[in-house]
């Protein structure tokens, strides 16, 4: 009998689902009811491999990986249930050098994050998994805390103890619509009746997409095949064997009862029920494809030489879902208040399904998204990757890339050209290599006349490096235009909503241009945004491509002024050029615009076309922000070379990170986040306390006392031009890792590579904590000598 009425409902009960169920009734949120359309598990968690790793990309990932692991260590104790847990370590396997120094970044990061892992000699491996031959291999990659747990009994688990702590779980019930007034959910039709609820979780898998696009709910997720095989029982087998990657090979292995498994993420994945699900599909199976799964065969007979006298039990074929970048969609959605959603978890919803089902309890809870998890806000998709086309591009390359060596600056070939700027054939034209940035196309760097325009990854300095720098030079010595269209854009109209962005800021919203610092609750960095104040009544907002949504939610749910009709999106109706050197005033006068005297906006023209023109710095050079329509954009440089005479120079992204990152400016969302303070980061300068009652205000104040900050944002630069810095290599300070490198490169002015990072020390930092220390950073290769200091803008 289903009730009439919840506080949540979550619909779909794998195991992201009964986490979710369970960790709101830990909360407290009792009156949690999980619908499921036919049994627990029976979508994708049943066939789960079943790996639990501890280490992740971040932090916040870290800590929430950990906690999973425990949590599945705990759950028998507590709810009677077994989960199978068992701690076995895992070992990568290198191949190549490449991969080599992926691994030893890898024990960098773990270093950093107070986490187990070393490089193991080739011995070694052999000492620990006697059956993998490792002769063509050159190291190892040992994590001991790493384990594996069984994902059905896992899940009954995690229902069990739900339901102990009083939510309902119901089986064999389909949800088959959502109720919904004015723009938010407001409870769920079932095949039993309708059950009221003040929140709904989306937590349905690979029939997400489909359920939520009936509702205009872009949820970018495809299902693809994943191939593993199980063989017959290996009496010599090595039980509790280690888990073994060899990504190289697009591999893994794991003992299984006595017999191994072996699987695939193959570098061309195979999507599979592109215009959808079938309904009924419940424990199945897809059909074996013995051809596409050969090279994989082929490759684990020659890497566990015992596969050639074993006999094959299971070729196994399962549907898993991805998205476009790799990370899960989580959160409230922007299209509908109150639906929040949690899926396409990319094969690792029962490895993060301990700590994802408690974020999204903490998320449900509080209405506000965790600190550490904007990588996962379902807000951060543009709604065009949901169309079938590009999933299907996208899908074929993003299950490879899960096992690709994670090259710095590395970019998806798949799903691309979909969004370009107007000025995007004249990028081309000028040798440009194109990145992608939420679906746009935009210029990374410019190669030289002659040169192949491609980047050549690699953990060392890539090829661009020589180009961005030449593109620095002319921005500091005469003048380059950088595109910039690409940003994400909100136009705010009225003026109580002008006075309300101010009014919430902990910065002032000047005249011109002005940065918006916004905080959460707790103090910490919401997002810092440009905005470009036309008049009292009228603003522009920019940020990252593809913030657009994320940031016109929190805007809306914190202040009542911004409905809308007074904040507009306006990302493709708007280029936005930036024109910077010492030339720039001379360049846009010749070309017919009035310039501002005042730092304030110049409405004006440029050739024929509109535009306004506010002044804008990046790192030491000077220039013009310069906004016209997106049909003006064309005419509007042709005008500037016109009256220069000659092409106009331009850079790309990778020359304004370096002049940022050699002037030590923080970006959001690379050093600012809501994982840090503006005291950590060095704004205290920037923060307005005239104002009365700007977001966070209270909590910041407590952290600005006059006492050393425990971490602050520093400035490393290599006392030799050696090696490259990208990100999250290791500060050390007299031989201890005290943080890690959040944005680097190689910039022309110091002549060597600059980055900049956070440190901390729980005795806290200033001035005198820099002198006398050996400053090192730790990257693949060894430690290399570094000056660093407080991050103190230029």
């Amino acid at each position: 009998m289903i009730p009439a009425r919840a506080d949540v409902v979550i619909i779909g009960g794998g195991i992201i689902g009964c986490s979710i169920a369970y960790h709101l009734a830990k909360l407290g949120i009792t009156d949690t009811v999980l619908l499921e359309r036919r049994q627990l598990c029976c979508g994708t968690t049943w066939h789960s491999v079943g790996s639990v790793a501890e280490l992740r990309g971040s932090r916040r990932m870290t800590e929430l990986a950990r906690y999973t692991a425990e949590l599945y260590r705990s759950l028998e104790a507590e709810t009677g249930q077994a989960t199978g847990y068992k701690k076995t370590g895992s070992i990568m396997l290198a191949l190549n050098k490449e991969r080599l120094m992926e691994m030893e970044r890898t024990v960098i990061l773990a270093r950093a994050f107070g986490q187990e892992a070393e490089m193991i000699s080739l011995a070694e491996v052999s000492d620990r998994c006697p059956q993998v031959r490792v002769n063509d291999a050159l190291a190892g990659l040992y994590l001991p805390t790493d384990g594996r747990t069984n994902p059905i009994d896992t899940t009954q688990a995690l229902a069990k103890g739900a339901r102990l702590h009083g939510a309902k779980i119901l089986e064999n019930i389909e949800v088959v619509g959502l109720d919904i007034a004015d723009g938010k959910v407001c409870g769920v039709r079932t095949e039993q009746g309708p059950i009221a609820a003040e929140i709904v979780v989306l937590a349905a898998g690979m029939w997400s997409r489909g359920f939520a696009a009936r509702y205009g709910v872009s949820l970018p997720l495809q299902a693809a095949e994943h191939f593993y095989a199980v063989t017959e029982n290996i009496d010599v087998l090595q039980r509790s064997m280690p888990f073994i990657r060899v990504p190289d090979e697009s591999t893994y292995y794991k003992e299984d009862a006595g017999k191994l498994l072996f699987g695939c993420l193959e570098k061309q994945a195979k999507p599979w029920a592109l215009d959808g699900i079938p309904k009924d599909f419940c424990f199945d199976a897809l059909p074996e494809d013995l051809d596409h799964f050969e090279p994989i065969l082929t490759a684990a007979v020659q890497r566990f030489p015992l596969l050639e006298k074993a006999g094959i039990q299971l070729f196994f074929n399962g549907p898993e879902s991805f998205t476009p970048d790799g990370n899960a969609l989580l959160g409230e959605t922007p299209e509908l208040q109150n639906l929040f959603v949690a899926c396409g978890m990319n094969t690792v919803g029962v490895m993060s399904g301990g700590g994802m089902g408690k974020m999204m309890a903490e998320w449900i809870r509080d209405r506000r998204r965790p600190e550490g998890f904007a990588e996962f806000d379902v807000a951060r998709i543009s709604p065009f990757q949901s169309g079938r086309s590009y999933l299907r591009d996208r899908t074929t390359e993003a299950l490879g890339v899960l096992y690709d060596v994670g090259w710095p600056n590395r970019e998806y070939t798949s799903g691309r050209g979909g969004r370009r700027s107007p000025l995007h054939q004249r990028h081309v034209a000028a040798n440009a290599v194109m990145g992608n940035k939420a679906g746009w196309e935009v210029p990374l760097v410019y190669a030289p006349v002659g040169d192949n325009p491609v980047l050549q990854c690699s953990y060392g300095r890539q090829n661009w490096v020589p180009w961005a720098a030449a593109e620095c030079r002319i921005a500091r010595e005469a003048v380059a235009l950088f595109d910039l269209s690409a940003h994400a854009k909100l136009e705010v109209r009225g003026a109580e909503a002008v006075a309300a962005l101010d009014r919430i800021s902990a910065s002032p919203i000047g005249e011109g241009v002005s940065k918006a610092l916004l905080l959460t609750e707790s103090g910490n960095i919401q997002a810092v945004v440009t905005v470009v104040k036309i008049a009292t009544d009228h603003a522009l907002l920019l940020s990252p491509p593809g913030s657009e949504r994320i940031l016109a939610m929190w805007l809306k749910r914190h202040a009542p002024e911004f409905d809308d009709a007074s904040l507009r999106e306006a990302t493709s109706g708007l280029a936005a050029l930036l024109v910077l050197g010492p030339n720039a005033d001379k360049l846009l006068s010749g070309a017919g615009a009035r310039l501002a005297v005042d730092s304030g906006v110049s409405a004006t023209t440029i050739g024929y076309a509109p535009a306004w023109l506010a002044p804008m710095r990046v790192g030491l050079s000077g220039g013009w922000l310069t906004i016209v329509a997106t049909e003006f954009a064309v005419h509007s440089v042709e005008a500037l070379e016109d009256t220069l005479g000659e092409p106009l120079a331009m850079g790309g992204s990778y020359a304004l990170e370096a002049m940022r990152i050699g002037a030590a400016e923080p970006a959001w969302p690379s050093e600012l986040d809501d994982t840090v303070s503006p005291v950590q980061a060095g704004l205290e300068d920037v923060i307005a306390w005239s104002k009365p009652d700007f977001i966070g205000r209270i909590a910041i104040q407590a952290q600005a006392q006059p006492k050393p900050a425990l971490t602050r944002l520093v400035r490393i630069t290599l006392k030799t031009d050696a090696g490259a810095l990208y990100r999250q290599e290791g500060i050390l300070r007299d031989g201890r890792v005290v943080g890690l490198t959040t944005s680097g490169a190689w910039c022309h002015q110091a002549g060597a590579p600059v980055a900049i990072g956070y440190v901390s020390d729980e005795r806290g930092i200033d001035e005198r904590w820099f002198e006398a220390a050996r400053f090192e950073i730790d990257m693949p290769g060894g430690r290399v000598d570094a000056d660093c200091s407080l991050a103190i803008r230029d």
